[in-house]
């Protein structure tokens, strides 16, 4: 019998080695035992993600990848693919990262690179929006943005773990919801069945409705790029150039996702969820509990935890509080098997958008800690996430202006889902 879990579990490991013994070789060759090594490694990959697609095609998703964000798993599946394989240094290099892919890329990858260092520089790009009144922009490469990503993995924990809703353009979109809560009932054997316009006889259909989903516009700002700077390689012109205004564009969209108002921008999950108030105003181990078991049981299975670093490191040092037992209920990530750290047994992620806690475990406002489904909260990417380069002359300093767009929105589907740790209902 096939388990997804067990092959996406194989999967991470498999991407995790894969990714570790790229950077290890870096620029050089491989060696013999190296490029063995490699060969397998890459053909265990393409034998799992086949068996995946395939098991999602008898499901009836043909075209999703359950390693892209796939909502229907547990968030904790979404980790490994996610890390970027760096044993959890997030300063990896950029332009070694990218190097390393470019190694392995296919020549149309390849090409996709040098097509967006040649748009930057100056030059006439094929995919570039040419139309009269248009701005000759372009958007990012799929394979160049999602080299990119990894390295900035850190700065979106909210979309790691979120449901993830790609669509082709930024029209708005309504998201069918259909309540968890809804019960069934018991109804006569010569009952109307529902397949006319009722059910049970006299209940109109439950109809697919819900919020609707724009696609606000988040700008990364311009940056000036002298024109010498365009000498450097390709590789070193996107790292420098699109990586950093790509790291703008998500710090700003975990910010919003997190604590955006919903009105007239994205909706963070804090804002509508469940609030927790616990008694003294003190985060511990009991409140952590006592926050996890507020969210019903349906959701409580695939629910996370998320905290910012100084709250983390605040929880990391709790023990278990019996009089000379020094046992942590705090168990590490472990990166060889592509697990996030856990508390009370349920997944942490660190969320720096999030309040801190006080050196004693105080908090007087805001929200220190959360745990919740994140599948419940639902993130549209309206052009499939791609971001959208511009570059325009600045002649006056002999060079050009780079600017990144990319558009989103976010709503929590299931209030009840998620809840926050709060002071006095704030």
């Amino acid at each position: 019998m096939f388990h997804v879990n067990d092959a996406l579990h194989q999967r991470a490991e498999t991407q995790t080695r894969l990714d570790a013994l790229i950077i290890k070789v870096g620029e050089r060759p491989f060696s013999g035992n190296e490029q063995v090594e490699f060969d397998s490694l890459k053909a265990t990959k393409q034998s799992l993600e086949a068996k995946l697609d395939a098991h999602a095609a008898k499901s009836g998703r043909p075209g999703q990848h359950y390693w892209d964000a796939e909502p229907d798993l547990p968030p904790v599946m979404l980790f490994a693919p996610r890390n970027g394989g760096n044993g959890g240094n997030e300063n990896q290099p950029i332009g070694k990262t990218l190097r390393a892919a470019l190694q392995h890329a296919t020549p149309e990858q390849v090409e996709e690179v040098e097509q967006l260092a040649g748009y930057l520089r100056g030059r006439a790009m094929a995919s570039a929006n040419l139309t009269p009144g248009s701005d000759g922009g372009v958007l990012i490469p799929r394979f160049v943005q999602s080299v990119l990503e990894r390295n900035y993995a850190a700065f979106s924990p909210v979309a790691n773990v979120a449901r993830l809703y790609p669509t082709e353009t930024g029209a708005d979109q309504v998201f069918p919801v259909l309540s968890d809560s809804e019960s069934a009932e018991q109804v006569a054997s010569a009952a109307a069945t529902g397949a006319d316009a009722t059910v049970s006889g006299d209940t109109p259909p439950t109809e697919l409705t819900g919020p609707t989903l724009k696609a606000y516009k988040i700008s990364s700002k311009p940056v000036f790029v002298p024109r010498e700077t365009f000498t450097d390689s390709a590789v070193s012109i996107i790292e420098e150039i699109v990586g950093a205004l790509l790291a703008r564009i998500i710090r700003f969209e975990n910010l919003r996702y997190t604590k955006g108002t919903g009105s007239a921008q994205a909706e963070g999950f804090l804002t509508n969820a469940t609030p927790f108030e616990h008694s003294g105003g003190v985060l511990d181990l009991d409140a952590a509990l006592d926050l996890q078991y507020n969210v019903p049981a349906l959701y409580r299975s695939r629910g996370v935890y998320m905290a910012s670093d100084t709250t983390i490191k605040y929880l990391r040092k709790l023990t278990t509080g019996i009089s000379g037992d020094k046992q942590k209920l705090w168990a590490d990530a472990d990166f060889t098997k592509g697990t996030p750290a856990t508390l009370h047994g349920a997944p942490i992620f660190p969320n720096n958008d999030m309040s801190d806690v006080a050196s004693n475990g105080t908090y007087s406002s805001g929200c220190p800690l959360a745990y919740g489904d994140f599948s419940k909260f639902v993130i549209r990417q309206a052009e499939n996430a791609s971001p959208f380069a511009y570059r325009y002359q600045v002649p006056a300093k002999d060079g050009v202006g780079v600017i990144l767009f990319r558009r989103s929105d976010s709503k929590l589907l299931i209030e009840e889902a998620i809840s926050k740790l709060t002071v006095g209902g704030s």
